[in-house]
């Protein structure tokens, strides 16, 4: 069996992981974009009610203020925990782009062993066609020699 052959299903597995990594490194990029847009609308959400909150009515009895500071206390907290999930999501997808980076690397390697196996089965072939050429040239030779040498 030639080489290349052998060589051709574990090139073809390589590159299908390839692509499977390279859909997952997509999904966690779109996670992560996603965490990221829902940080910024949290972010945008909190400065607008700062400022509303400090237009409105000039000054706030206690019991608004302390309705205020509570909320701001349970955003900030939700923008912390949302900021937690954004760093573990990009974590999650530096870690995919690497596993998808080394196997794609090991796909192309293996690609371009199986093309250099395919180049010298080639070379063979044809040096095998023109050894036989030759040897057939030479059959015919000699024995046209030998009709005219008996004569």
């Amino acid at each position: 069996m030639m080489k290349s052959k052998r060589f051709e299903p574990i090139q073809e597995i390589a590159s299908s992981s390839a692509d499977e990594l390279s859909r997952e490194m997509a999904e966690a990029g779109r996670r992560v974009a996603d965490l990221e847009g829902q940080l910024t609308q949290l972010q945008t959400y909190r400065d607008e009610y700062v400022r509303n909150s400090t237009q409105s009515s000039g000054a706030m009895d206690a019991v608004k203020l302390q309705n205020y500071r509570s909320f701001l206390d349970r955003l900030g907290e939700a923008m912390r925990q949302h900021l937690k999930n954004l760093d573990a999501a990009r974590a999650e997808f530096d870690k995919r782009r690497s596993k998808w980076s080394e196997k794609r690397i090991e796909a192309e390697s293996l690609g371009r062993v199986v093309e250099r196996f395919r180049e010298e089965e080639r070379s063979a072939a044809d040096r095998r066609e023109q050894r036989e050429g030759d040897d057939a040239a030479m059959r015919i030779a000699l024995a046209a020699r030998g009709e005219f040498g008996n004569r």
